[in-house]
């Protein structure tokens, strides 16, 4: 009896994180989606994902997704660049004029990726289900700043 009893209580124990209370998020904001972060505690916690457009976000959305192959400056010098064949391109996003007036061509290869060559040689893999709406705008905005950091990288330093 008395092992039955230390059973029931420690599967008692072992199912409080995942009383319908927290299963259902209960406590936290109705909007914040809850996910599994690995935490100790083994409940989920709010994630907040960040909003709107601006050229900060699209650095780090950048930084995070897109400098492995386009290099931390956008110069087609990343750390995957060198597994690419020959007659692979990675553009240098920097050069002057490279961007400008190609908004709405930029976006879609964020969007869609880029197939220059036969499967599996995808140059540029799609985002549309990786990143969100806003997120791929964010990174136009701030590929659109690179030719600019590299214009100012060239002047003399006073």
């Amino acid at each position: 009896m008395k092992i039955l009893a230390a059973l029931a209580l420690l599967l008692g124990i072992a199912a409080s994180p995942l009383t319908p209370a927290a299963a259902q998020g209960k406590g936290a904001a109705k909007d914040t989606p809850l996910v599994w972060t690995g935490s100790d505690a083994g409940t989920p916690k709010p994630v907040t994902r960040e909003k709107g457009v601006s050229v900060d976000r699209g650095r780090r959305v950048f930084a995070a997704q897109c400098a492995g192959c386009h290099g931390a400056k956008g110069r087609g010098d990343g750390p995957r660049s060198a597994e690419f064949a020959a007659d692979q391109y990675i553009p240098d996003l920097s050069t002057p004029g490279f961007v400008e007036g190609r908004d709405a061509e930029i976006l879609a290869s964020i969007r869609f990726g880029l197939r220059r060559l036969d499967e599996p040689l995808i140059v540029m893999p799609q985002f549309r289900y990786i990143l969100a709406e806003d997120e791929m705008r964010s990174v136009l905005e701030y590929v659109k700043t690179l030719p600019d950091a590299k214009a100012r990288e060239r002047l003399p330093r006073r």
